[in-house]
């Protein structure tokens, strides 16, 4: 029968001595783990661990015999059951679209604990070469981000083995992921907006536009947002999850509701439907066809086609914020959990901000008189000339008011009765021209 206790012995390698704890698993494969060398740990301290790792193996048997691990299959299906309640319709489809890739590399049929950080590293490899998206004949090759959220999400799903005690470790743990890149996206401008607006055809429509440029909302925020959490005294709204619907993140937040969209929402609550609950009435947009009729929309209005429209028009909204209000307000108010994806993702410098840059004098321009060969030649050396003369003069003209002055503090450069007699003299020439106006 094979033995279930954990034993600690001694084992050298590479010049030194290490405390080795081993123990046998239900088929009989025998199993070791070094805890530290001998010369820096006690035999008291190593049994304590061995101690500790037999009451472990003892109370999870897939620590000790991680061969138990189920199936990758098998597991999957335990896993979304789990997951069901915790993740959005959304985000379990993503996992799922992982989960297929994962089988169809791996194998349905692969234990857990067989599965290798060099199978995981193929794994990655094999997805960004679009192996495994082939659709017909034609293979789709994704983009960085893409296989990059595939990497994430079998991380996680292997994350929740490790903390079953099914696998000893997870294999995704050491994957890097490329440094995103920073696309441009372009940015609705008021007057662009207004074109926009004036050419839609119905309220709803509008107020779609509205929520998402004025507002920043997500398509999904404006499409479930009720009347009842709209504040017209204090001019602002709630985003806040309900029963059928949930926000992304699951974070509720207040946003402002600026005048524009304030005398829109009204015009639009006066003539909504007693008893409608929503803003936008479930008639009103054909969800499926917002991508579509936007490009419509966009043709009647004359102004270019954004690929992501309801993306776009909360991204401008974002930056118009960005420019009056602090960042972290900012943050609030776009619903962001960081406040680098704000920064990021969402925030330009427009085109105003080079232009107010270009125009603004930093410091005055000091502009020396440029000497222009040949024909200034003469000037300048008029000009040399007469600087020359005027320190000429003026030490003349010391040298004679030192010498008329028979005082011993001034020839020995006293410096005090030299200032008295230099205030004498001023004194003496402002009178004698006063005297000289008079007269």
């Amino acid at each position: 029968m094979p033995r279930q206790t954990v034993t600690l012995s001694r084992q050298k390698s590479k010049g030194h001595t290490y405390w080795c704890l081993r123990w046998f698993t239900s088929n009989g494969k025998r199993r070791g783990e070094t805890i530290g060398r001998v010369d820096r740990m006690s035999k008291r301290q190593a049994e304590k661990l061995r101690r500790v790792k037999e009451i472990e193996l003892g109370i999870n048997p897939g620590r000790r015999d991680v061969s138990r691990g189920p199936e990758l299959e098998a597991f999957l299906e335990v896993y979304f059951a789990a997951r069901k309640g915790e993740l959005s319709t959304g985000s379990l489809e993503l996992y799922r679209r992982t989960a297929d890739l994962m089988t169809a590399f791996l194998g349905k049929t692969v234990r857990l604990d067989t599965i290798t950080r060099a199978d995981a590293r193929s794994f990655k490899a094999a997805v960004a070469s679009g192996e495994w998206r082939s659709t017909g004949k034609q293979r789709v090759i994704p983009k960085p981000a893409t296989v990059d959220q595939h990497i994430r999400h079998a991380r996680t799903i292997l994350n929740h083995a490790l903390a079953d005690d099914l696998v000893l470790f997870n294999p995704f743990d050491r994957l890097s992921t490329t440094t995103p890149v920073a696309r441009d996206w372009p940015y609705v401008a008021p007057e662009e907006f207004a074109c926009l607006v004036e050419a839609t055809p119905t309220i709803s429509w509008r107020l779609l536009l509205a929520l998402a440029r004025l507002a920043a909302l997500r398509r999904g925020e404006a499409l479930n947002l009720p009347w009842d959490k709209i504040d017209w005294s204090a001019s602002r709204l709630e985003i806040i999850s309900r029963e059928d619907w949930d926000v992304k993140d699951k974070q509720s937040r207040i946003v402002p509701v600026c005048p524009e969209l304030r005398e829109l929402l009204l015009t639009a609550f006066e003539g909504a439907n007693e008893g409608e609950p929503r803003v936008i009435p479930a008639e009103g947009i054909n969800v499926r066809n917002i991508w579509r009729d936007f490009g419509v929309l966009c043709k009647r209005a004359g102004v270019p086609r954004y690929s992501k429209p309801i993306h776009s028009l909360r991204k401008s909204c974002i930056r118009d914020w960005a420019a009056r209000h602090p960042a972290h307000v900012v943050k609030e108010w776009a619903g962001h959990s960081d406040l680098n994806t704000t920064d990021r993702y969402y925030l330009q410098v427009p085109e105003s901000e080079y232009v107010r840059a270009a125009r603004t004098r930093l410091a005055p321009v000091v502009t020396q008189p440029v000497t222009q060969p040949g024909k200034n030649e003469a000037e300048s050396n008029t000009k040399k000339n007469a600087d020359e003369s005027q320190v000429s003069a003026s030490q003349e003209l010391s040298e004679t008011a030192g010498e008329r002055i028979r005082t011993a503090d001034v020839q020995l450069g006293n410096p005090i009765v030299g200032a008295q007699v230099l205030c004498f003299q001023g004194l003496t020439t402002r009178f004698s021209a006063e005297n000289e106006v008079y007269n």
